[in-house]
């Protein structure tokens, strides 16, 4: 099965459907990614608050399946392991004011 390739190319809010598709250094913001059984490549992509629709039959017995499932299980943990915690956005606001600045004005 041939898949359609995208490289480098960026999508925000939208609805994505991984099945049938390689993924190559893309980067997902607040998408909700579609995933049916079927072929797909995903590599050096960036997930950011994307939801998952997974459609997919574990077969019994079948230690694919289980691999296959794992191995999608531990990119959504790696992406989310990358974004920063509430408490690391909060100092880099703090770091990105100008220092003796007040909300007031002056």
């Amino acid at each position: 099965m041939l898949l359609t390739k995208h490289e480098g190319e960026t999508f925000l809010n939208q609805t994505v459907y991984i099945s049938g598709q390689a993924f190559i250094r893309c980067s997902f913001t607040a998408c909700t990614l579609i995933l049916r059984e079927t072929l797909y490549h995903l590599q050096e992509c960036t997930f950011e608050r994307c939801n998952w629709h997974v459609d997919w039959v574990l077969m019994w017995g079948s230690p694919e399946s289980l691999r296959e499932i794992k191995a999608l299980v531990n990119l959504i943990e790696q992406a989310q392991s990358q974004l920063p915690t509430a408490e690391q956005q909060a100092q880099e606001v703090q770091r990105q004011q100008p220092e003796n600045t007040t909300p007031f004005a002056s």
